[in-house]
């Protein structure tokens, strides 16, 4: 199980969802950089969906090891943010480009002495931040997508999707059992390689708070009950990822491991990220 190589034949899927609530108006550290987690979130995504897309450059073309789904939620509303398609292949996207976006943020020099900076970046979906967190909404729309996506006979024997979920608060259109039970249909959907792997990640504005990544069952023991929902929501992460995740860790922290963090920084969002969608099979 999750051994499927990533080829042309046998390409595999990254859904990427995205809280746009009011709370990611929050400001975080991004190195040097102080910016709204709305802002931090869209230009790591962004970057990711580039590697990508330069992960498949060969010599003689494009190569379509992955389709991608960006999903955002918030102020009462799910959308897909690269498009009214689910998914969208790798050439598609090199086709589109990312798009120029003005973001103002704060920068410290070394001195710490902080300015005010405006500059243009290419994103793939504008920075958003409005209203509540309809996070089942979110749910019920990946299970939608990825359900598609594994009975597609084409995808049979393929790597299963990766689902990222990156939130930094409480949900509002549901209880804790709704959240299992759709989070649980989500991992159940599958290909013969193995069940949908889901990674649920919660943000944190504050550097000094203690975070978990990929913990482990004696890590959980006696967390707080967000923590512990959030492992619930979140898949065990296969044998294949483990070398990663203890070079990470640590090698004290023993497999097997939860695919999940809370109270990440933007460091440890990264890492996850690369992780998630660098440490399974190798393209062929």
């Amino acid at each position: 199980m999750y051994t499927q190589e990533i080829t042309r034949k046998h390409r595999t899927a990254f859904i990427i969802a995205i809280d746009r609530s009011a709370s990611m108006q929050e400001m975080i550290r991004m190195g040097r950089r102080q910016m709204s987690k709305s802002q931090a979130v869209t230009l790591i995504t962004s970057s990711l969906i580039q590697e990508f897309i330069d992960r498949c450059r060969r010599t003689d073309a494009l190569r379509n090891y992955y389709d991608i789904a960006i999903v955002g939620y918030g102020d009462d509303q799910v959308e897909m943010l690269l498009g009214d398609e689910n998914f969208v292949a790798i050439d598609k996207l090199a086709e589109r480009q990312a798009m120029p976006y003005a973001i103002s943020y704060e920068q410290y020099d070394e001195s710490g002495e902080r300015e005010n900076v405006e500059q243009t970046m290419p994103l793939w979906f504008e920075p958003k931040a409005m209203g509540n967190t309809p996070l089942y909404e979110a749910f019920v729309k990946i299970k939608e997508i990825v359900h598609s996506w594994c009975s597609d006979e084409r995808n049979a024997e393929s790597f299963p999707p990766i689902v990222i979920n990156i939130t930094d608060g409480e949900y509002s259109d549901c209880n804790p059992n709704d959240l299992r039970d759709i989070a649980a249909t989500i991992r159940r959907e599958g290909t013969q390689d193995g069940g949908v792997l889901m990674l649920n990640i919660h943000l944190s504005h504050d550097n000094d708070l203690r975070s978990l990544i990929f913990p482990t069952a004696e890590e959980l023991r006696g967390a707080n009950l967000a923590t512990q929902l959030i492992a619930e929501l979140s898949s065990t992460m296969p044998e294949i990822f483990n070398a990663a995740i203890a070079e990470l860790k640590g090698k004290e922290h023993k497999a097997p491991y939860k695919a999940m963090g809370y109270n990440a920084n933007i460091v440890e969002l990264i890492s996850i990220l690369n992780i998630g969608s660098r440490s399974g099979p190798t393209l062929q």
